[in-house]
């Protein structure tokens, strides 16, 4: 069992690729990547304490796909899509609680800070901040920066999609991002709205 087998977010795109490739070929990609994995774990281990370490089995996946002539970015994406939109179904479920969308508008500058703060490995600009807006610009990514230093840097995109997804899911809380650093932009410009109407 390899690295990979171990990731928690991952672990479904080997059934995806069984589906899309056939079991045959999802599984010669899936053994690749895994040595893949280990590999960059073993000569570089200080990359599993990286802010960005999510970032490295996309690569290695990005990796073996490409080499097997299939589209890496499209595939990737396409399961980013499908983890954001499983995780957007349960934030949906949470927020739809009594009170807890409005708990969480109320902290929601010490959430944002708790997932995207320099600590974190981001650098990022405030624009605004509650009641009427909690709006970031996120100007670096650790999970991109990864991935672009091995030379892999649209790998980082499918946990662009996931977060697209699942942010959607908050009930009363109304999420906008026109734009992300992963695809060339200046920034990742997320805004965030109370909006008692959004279900």
């Amino acid at each position: 069992m390899s690295a990979l087998d171990r990731q928690w977010f991952f672990r479904g795109f080997r059934k995806q690729l069984c589906n899309r490739l056939g079991e045959e070929k999802a599984n010669t990609i899936w053994t690749d990547a895994g040595l893949k994995y280990d590999r960059f774990l073993e000569e570089k281990p200080q990359l599993k304490d990286h802010k960005g370490a999510m970032a490295l089995p996309a690569v290695a996946l990005y990796q073996a796909l490409y080499e097997q002539g299939e589209d890496a970015e499209k595939l990737l994406n396409a399961y980013g899509d499908a983890m954001g939109t499983r995780f957007a179904q349960i934030v949906h479920g949470l927020t739809s609680l009594p009170g807890v969308s409005h708990l969480l508008w109320k902290h929601i500058d010490h959430i944002m800070d708790s997932m995207s703060s320099e600590k974190h490995g981001y650098k990022r600009r405030i624009v605004s901040k509650p009641p009427e807006m909690y709006g970031v610009d996120i100007l670096s990514c650790p999970y991109h920066e990864l991935a672009k230093e091995m030379d892999c840097e649209h790998a980082a995109l499918c946990i662009c999609h996931m977060d697209k997804a699942y942010m959607t899911g908050f009930r009363h809380i109304r999420y906008e991002r026109s734009a992300a650093v992963s695809e060339g932009a200046e920034c990742c410009d997320y805004r965030l709205r109370f909006d008692p109407d959004k279900d």
